[in-house]
């Protein structure tokens, strides 16, 4: 998986009024969570699962710098 050279970019959805983004693996979610540890953000990790979608991985920041209300 290829990380933008700033990781918030790569959260463009919403979650409980954090930004998030929604991931298919294990993998790119160990990439993700490796790159925000670096970064030193706060964040949490989300397993989902539906018939539609599977199991989706939902990565959330919860750094009060990055967060916004809902």
């Amino acid at each position: 998986m290829q990380l933008p050279s700033n990781i918030e970019d790569l959260f463009t959805q919403n979650f409980n009024g954090f930004k998030s983004v929604k991931l298919r693996t294990a993998t790119e979610t160990v990439v993700v969570e490796n790159a925000l540890r670096r970064a030193d953000l706060s964040f949490q990790t989300k397993i989902t699962r539906s018939k539609k979608h599977g199991r989706e991985f939902v990565v959330v920041l919860v750094s009060p710098e990055v967060a916004h209300a809902a």
